[in-house]
């Protein structure tokens, strides 16, 4: 009896030594396929949810997500280590009509002004015109070119003349003064390709250390920290 009672024992201690050993295999398994599933969707994200044209980021840029090739972009520097007063970044676009309708869609302001043009023509413009917001956007795309990670903390607007529909502006933002608190105020601008200012304002950013870009190694050691601690619970 003792003989029977020693040999179930032994049994039931393989089984248990099996079942943690497959568990882990298992675990470990679901951890890699996990890690490749990330890899996965990261590259889908970079061929598919990124604009064809824009396949890697602005001069190695990691707070811009994407570019486009139709966007023109000039940096007078690279760092925030070189930042100084009088240094620049041009952003360059066309305002297309698409552009118009896509901004009444995902803000709300369908004011007739921009997307009717029999009513547009009855008022003082003569014909549609860009949202004002629309065009001043340009000047947070300058300011996302900036080195390092931007925080907007003030934007002052003097709207000084309309733009059209199929305008190509460009945004300017320039630094007028270092501040405290890695602070600083730029001049902002936004200019048709004839150097006519249509905005004109001042802003107050800023500028933080962007977080580091993940890379496989990371997201692999990640998995494994994962799979360990699923094993020990």
């Amino acid at each position: 009896m003792a003989s029977d009672q020693s040999s179930m024992t032994d049994s039931f201690e393989g089984m248990a030594t099996a079942w943690i050993e497959s568990s882990t295999a298992v675990s470990k398994n679901m951890a890699q396929m996990y890690s490749n599933i990330a890899a996965a969707n990261r590259e889908l994200w970079s061929q598919t949810m990124a604009p064809a044209d824009s396949p890697s980021r602005e001069s190695g840029d990691d707070s811009i997500a994407y570019s486009k090739s139709s966007w023109t972009t000039v940096q007078s520097v690279d760092t925030v280590a070189e930042l100084e007063v009088g240094d620049e970044v041009v952003f360059r676009k066309e305002l297309t009509d698409s552009d118009v309708h896509a901004f009444a869609n995902i803000s709300g302001d369908t004011n007739r002004l921009h997307l009717d043009d029999e009513f547009a023509s009855d008022t003082r413009f003569g014909r549609r015109i860009v949202h004002g917001t629309l065009a001043s956007g340009l000047i947070s795309s300058a300011l996302a070119r900036l080195p390092g990670m931007i925080v907007y903390l003030s934007q002052d607007l003097d709207f000084e003349r309309p733009v059209d529909i199929g305008t190509t502006v460009e945004a300017t933002v320039r630094v007028a003064e270092t501040l405290d608190g890695d602070r600083y105020r730029l001049d902002t601008t936004v200019q048709t390709e004839d150097g006519t200012t249509v905005i004109d304002g001042e802003a107050i950013v800023l500028i933080d250390t962007p977080p580091a870009p993940e890379t496989d190694a990371d997201a692999d050691a990640d998995a494994d920290a994962d799979a360990d601690a699923s094993t020990t619970e």
